[in-house]
């Protein structure tokens, strides 16, 4: 079993993106991606950090996180460092809760698609959106219950599902209301 999450204390919610020096590459292979994946999970075990939503490109990375300011900052520092990577610093955007969330993952998670990278969100593995429509795909450190709570109790990955591959005039009449624009 694994150990539990450190307790996050009155915190606001962040739409982190950090890019490479002058946009350089940041993670030049898969297994790069795949080390940040793994370091994010150390991090979200280490801080009073709560990852709900992340997507390593290139060049640069998003995380959608729930923390104090200065937490965050520190475990923005630690991954840089144990990932290697050269970045310009994080750019921290406190948003609000609620139709915000959703527009910012959906954001994040089609960020490879609107790159040209993959065809679906979900052929792009470096990014947290197969644990949000597949809770089987979901690491134990990932906190997506936020996010699809917004679109109610039963059925919120699947609405969530849509939303995010076919946009907010994919729903009836009853669903967009629920939903941002």
């Amino acid at each position: 079993m694994s150990r539990p999450l450190p307790k996050v204390r009155a915190a606001s919610w962040y739409h982190a993106v950090n890019r490479g020096v002058e946009r350089a590459v940041l993670f030049a292979t898969s297994k790069a991606r795949d080390d940040f994946v793994r370091t994010l999970g150390e991090i979200a075990y280490t801080f009073p950090v709560e990852i709900h939503a992340y997507c390593a490109m290139q060049n640069h990375y998003h995380l959608l996180a729930r923390a104090e300011e200065s937490d965050l900052r520190r475990a923005l520092v630690r991954l840089d460092a144990a990932c290697s990577l050269t970045t310009a610093g994080a750019r921290l955007r406190c948003m609000r809760f609620g139709r915000h969330l959703i527009r910012v993952t959906r954001y994040i998670h089609r960020n490879p698609v609107a790159a040209g990278l993959v065809p679906r969100p979900e052929h792009w593995r470096w990014s947290s959106y197969r644990s949000y429509v597949d809770p089987l795909q979901a690491p134990s450190w990932l906190r997506s219950e936020s996010v699809l709570g917004c679109l109610g109790s039963i059925g919120g990955r699947q609405r969530y599902r849509r939303y995010v591959e076919d946009g907010p005039r994919a729903f009836d009449r009853r669903d967009n209301r629920s939903l941002p624009t």
